[in-house]
């Protein structure tokens, strides 16, 4: 199942990163201006957010594969509209049902984990989900970069509607056809209202969401704002731009590594703890050094680790909280991350971010965010961590 969670995770993955080197020559083919072009990147993730909503309960009450299929059918045709797309309009109903069809493998990447390992399997398989969903992150841009240097932006598409489909063919081969969840009778409009309402009102929920909602909202508004910054500033081809960022994305596979190997000896809070001092170090990066090519993805790379540490810990938080509804308590998760994250991330870079410097503080308001959340995650008792307590103990052994 981890082969196939994998699978599932990199298609929306692919669909939503690897245009990103390609959003400049997108522009010039369609005649779109920046705020335009940046708009077919956010209302993928709009469109994604809002479906997810549906998508987790419908998959709570029928079971991964009718969901899959139907969201998967969804997802290739919106690839197959954006690879013959000759003008701005029909590429955005390409990239719109591209997000809604999302919704299907992305939901079920996540859950079904969940749904089929427990204990430290479970731990482990997120783990190593969270390392080759790194790999993914840190290719797509160089591979979006050569196609889209070496031929265009549409054959990107092309290559992706059959990536999809291969995928569409494997998912309806392995996936099991029952529910998870018997106990989960109601998909009406209201229930399911009720039901997203009672989780946004627990403290808990919000706290680990947070996890998972401040550092995909820094990096969402870091893609938005580096493509056009990097590429006229320091006047890189797509091709170069995919490559150079290569580098701050590697962070998440640095990150997803170390979340790894402490994980034999720190619970979630401790990992937590452990990344959160990269994020003033990212801040520190774009306000106190000079402004240059490194020192940009130097910052960028530390927010890059920050994220591919928290997203196995956050995986497993939620998975063990929120077990009997791991469908609509991720799709919740998701539709907040890209509905209010994604317009907050372009809000950002219309109305404020016009220098490094206003990254900076961006980055600072979001450490303190995750603060606040970690002390709400912390128990009375605990002070110190797993970990901390180790090494007290390790202190106190060698005096004596």
């Amino acid at each position: 199942m981890l082969g196939l969670a994998i699978l599932l995770l990199s298609c929306s993955q692919l669909a939503s990163q690897i245009f990103l080197p390609a959003l400049p020559q997108i522009a010039d083919s369609l005649a779109l201006s920046t705020v335009q072009s940046q708009a077919m990147v956010t209302g993928y993730f709009i469109c994604l957010g809002a479906s997810q909503l549906v998508v987790g309960p419908l998959r709570d009450k029928f079971g991964d594969r009718p969901i899959f299929f139907a969201g998967q059918s969804t997802f290739i045709f919106g690839t197959l509209l954006c690879a013959v797309a000759t003008t701005a309009e029909l590429f955005t109903v390409g990239r719109v049902l591209q997000g809604i069809g999302a919704a299907a493998p992305l939901l079920i990447s996540r859950t079904l984990l969940i749904a089929t390992l427990s204990g430290p399997q479970l731990k482990m398989a997120m783990a190593q989900l969270a390392l080759v969903s790194s790999g993914v992150a840190i290719l797509a841009p160089l591979i979006g970069g050569t196609l889209a240097y070496v031929a265009n932006w549409q054959f990107i598409a092309w290559l992706l509607a059959g990536y999809f489909s291969v995928t569409a063919v494997v998912g309806w081969w392995i996936l099991p056809i029952g529910a998870y969840v018997p106990a989960m009778n109601s998909i009406r409009p209201k229930y399911l209202l009720r039901q997203y309402g009672q989780l946004l009102k627990e403290g808990q929920f919000l706290a680990i969401a947070a996890f998972k909602w401040l550092p995909t909202f820094l990096y969402l508004t870091t893609q938005l704002y580096f493509p056009f910054l990097l590429q006229q500033y320091f006047q890189l081809t797509e091709q170069q731009f995919g490559m150079v960022m290569m580098l701050p994305m590697s962070g998440l596979l640095i990150g997803a590594f170390i979340s790894k190997c402490l994980h034999k000896t720190m619970n979630e809070l401790a990992l937590f703890a452990f990344f959160w001092p990269l994020l003033i170090v990212s801040a520190m990066c774009y306000s106190l050094l000079p402004f240059s090519l490194f020192n940009a993805l130097l910052g960028y790379g530390f927010i890059m680790v920050v994220f591919g540490g928290y997203f196995a810990a956050y995986m497993q938080l939620l998975g063990v909280h929120y077990a009997a509804q791991a469908g609509s308590a991720n799709a919740l998760v998701g539709a907040v991350e890209l509905l209010g994250f994604t317009l907050l991330a372009v809000g950002c870079n219309a109305y404020f971010i016009h220098s490094l410097n206003d990254l900076a503080w961006v980055t600072m308001l979001a450490a303190a965010l995750l603060l606040f959340a970690w002390l709400k995650l912390l128990p009375q008792r605990i002070f110190f961590n797993d970990v901390f307590q180790h090494i007290a103990r390790k202190v106190v052994g060698n005096r004596e």
